[in-house]
């Protein structure tokens, strides 16, 4: 498909207004497909492995309580992607053409965003600029400057 739309979201208000650039930019577009794709960050770190010190029982605890947060985090963001599925519903994408990844993935949110970008076929991703000044970003680095730095084979547009 030619006009394949990867909306990166997060909890910033820059990844909101990249779902609302798509409902304008892209309401009268014939063909269009939206995917809205959430790669979840990373576990909290009372829910990390230890570095195998647990006992087995322990360990089993631990599954437990991560794969409860997980589907928590998963319930949250079923709400997010249904809001934003509405605005793009609304301003004239049709439903078909509307649909969500939530991806749980403790490495990095970057290389995941890109690898399905290029896997899926996008045409575009777009993504919301969270406003770190130019020191923090150079030193902390980010999601978004990761993924233009390394995008091949498709566009990527940082709203703002």
């Amino acid at each position: 498909m030619r006009n394949k739309i990867l909306i990166a979201l997060d909890d910033s208000k820059g990844a909101w207004k990249g779902v609302e650039y798509v409902a304008r930019t892209f309401s009268k577009a014939q063909g269009v497909k939206v995917t809205l794709f959430h790669v979840l960050p990373g576990l909290p770190t009372a829910l990390w492995d230890a570095g195998h010190i647990f006992t087995e029982e322990d360990e089993k605890v631990r599954q437990r309580l991560a794969a409860k947060w997980e589907k928590r985090k998963k319930k949250e963001w079923e709400g997010l992607f249904g809001k934003a599925q509405k605005l793009l519903i609304a301003a004239g994408i049709p439903a078909r053409m509307v649909t969500r990844d939530f991806r749980p993935d403790y490495s990095s949110v970057a290389e995941e965003i890109i690898d399905e970008a290029r896997k899926g076929g996008y045409s575009t991703v777009i993504m919301g600029r969270r406003g770190l000044g130019p020191i923090k970003s150079a030193i902390l680095g980010s999601v978004t400057n990761r993924v233009v730095h390394h995008a091949k084979g498709f566009a990527v547009t940082i709203v703002e």
